[in-house]
């Protein structure tokens, strides 16, 4: 049996695309402001792809492996 990496469910999914593309825009952290964006955050921090900043945890950036998410699922690998 082999272990897999954590699942994104579909608000996750959105707040790491959401935060990818804020912090293309504008250079800095995904400010969370909805609902949906703390809901996804949960999922996406355990699972590595988003990090909270230490000093303001209602900011998110995207990781390496976040990265790396998106690139595979724009490209439907």
């Amino acid at each position: 049996m082999r272990v897999t990496e954590p699942g994104l469910n579909r608000d996750g999914r959105s707040l790491l695309y959401r935060a990818a593309q804020f912090f293309a825009r504008h250079g800095r952290a995904y400010p969370l402001a909805l609902d949906s964006d703390r809901r996804g955050a949960e999922v996406a921090v355990a699972g590595g792809y988003v990090r909270r900043l230490s000093g303001d945890r209602h900011f998110v950036t995207v990781t390496e492996k976040g990265r790396g998410y998106l690139d595979a699922l724009m490209r439907a690998e």
